[in-house]
């Protein structure tokens, strides 16, 4: 698991500080030289080690690339891929971001409108995820970013699933005259209950309890029952 980065890779890109490190690689704060845009530079350690960290980076790579067909504002931007000269590790080059939720919370700065805001653009990412019947399945703070506009982006997708052919004994997935791609958003299908009720496959409850667990108990407010 080395540091050190590939003399092509530095090539294109001025590497500057480190921004994080976890047990699947590490990141740096990068310039291109090309365009002398400010990135973030994603090295992943023996990305096909086993089955399981190829699966990984493989979900990582294609769902980003797919997703970024028809960009939306609040997932972030695959730039670029790069092969290591070992044949092992991997680079991926996102567009940058400054923090993550999580150290956010840490600082405890966030006040009211910025935390309804924050829970307003997850929600937002979590509807177009799900309309192309996508689900990210780690939604958790350190993998909320934000900018110093409170501009949110979700990241890290490679525990994420796609459940387009989804067939159970609870669930029969159908054919929706809808279901053709439209700019700016993710192809939208339909799901049949027992009943024949057909329903968009968007979890709401699930998806506003989750992007609200990452700001805390408070983002909602009111009287319980």
């Amino acid at each position: 698991m080395s540091e050190a980065i590939d003399a092509h890779v530095l090539r294109k890109y001025e590497v500057g500080q480190r921004v994080g490190k976890g047990a699947y690689g590490i990141v740096w704060k990068a310039v291109d030289r090309a365009t002398r845009r400010t990135v973030a530079l994603k090295k992943i350690f023996d990305a096909f080690q086993n089955s399981t960290d190829a699966q990984r980076t493989f979900r990582e790579i294609m769902f980003l690339q797919e997703l970024n067909a028809h960009h939306h504002e609040n997932i972030i931007r695959l730039l670029n891929v790069l092969k290591a000269d070992n044949d092992k590790d991997i680079y991926l080059v996102f567009e940058y971001m400054e923090i993550n939720l999580h150290a956010v919370i840490k600082a405890n700065i966030l006040e009211e409108v910025h935390k309804r805001y924050i829970l307003y653009q997850n929600l937002k990412a979590i509807k177009y995820m799900h309309s192309g019947d996508l689900l990210h399945r780690d939604l958790k703070p350190s993998n909320v970013l934000l900018n110093s506009d409170c501009h949110v982006k979700l990241c890290d997708f490679g525990l994420a699933r796609s459940v387009a052919d989804i067939d159970d004994d609870k669930m029969t997935r159908r054919s929706s005259p809808t279901t053709s791609p439209r700019d700016g958003t993710a192809r939208r299908r339909f799901c049949w209950d027992r009943r024949g009720t057909r329903r968009p496959l968007i979890c709401g409850a699930w998806a506003a309890s989750s992007a609200n667990c990452c700001l805390g108990p408070r983002c909602f407010v009111g009287r319980a029952p």
